[in-house]
């Protein structure tokens, strides 16, 4: 379910791969509980082309998401299962500031290689809010520390959404219109 404070993205000019994305949050996809794997999560190694084998509930899977949403869309992801690996492959361009859709990824406390990736949908003045796999043990929108992403990217070649999806979003206050914000 998309929670209430993201209705705007219904309205957005959002890339095909969020949209998708999306679709999964609204579907409700989560791991399995006990040792076996949801055949939905599965599905994502094929669709990212991401082959992988464990139980979803202890493979890391963001990364498999994220490059599911990207291939389903005919768009190349960076096809491997570690969140970091968009900060350096050569498909990808990197951004001064996230822009609704970019791909976010953020450091982790296992260490320097590992992480977490998802598609950034706004933030507010502490957080930066995802819609991913592997949030939860779930596709959702979740909310991270700002101070923990080390970069963001999109897609070479991939049209950047209009006026005002192509900045930092502001998440609304309750009772006030939206807006974009110019602090990355």
């Amino acid at each position: 379910m998309i929670p209430a404070r993201f209705a705007y993205l219904a309205a957005a000019a959002s890339p095909v791969w969020l949209v998708a994305a999306l679709k999964e949050v609204e579907a409700g996809v989560k791991e399995v509980s006990g040792a076996r794997s949801n055949p939905r999560i599965l599905e994502y190694r094929k669709m990212g082309k991401t082959p992988f084998g464990g139980d979803d509930g202890a493979v890391p899977w963001c990364a498999i998401f994220t490059n599911a949403m990207l291939e389903s869309t005919g768009v190349l992801g960076s096809r491997s299962a570690m969140a970091r690996s968009y900060m350096r492959h050569a498909d990808f361009v990197s951004l001064d500031r996230p822009m609704l859709g970019c791909i976010a990824v953020k450091s982790s406390n296992r260490g320097a290689a590992s992480g977490h990736v998802g598609f950034y949908v706004g933030e507010d003045g502490l957080f930066v809010y995802l819609a991913g796999g592997n949030q939860g043990d779930a596709c959702s929108i979740s909310a991270f520390r700002k101070s923990e992403f080390v970069g963001w990217r999109w897609p070479k070649g991939q049209p950047k959404p209009a006026a005002p999806w192509d900045q930092p979003y502001r998440l609304p206050i309750p009772g006030r219109k939206p807006k974009p914000t110019s602090d990355a």
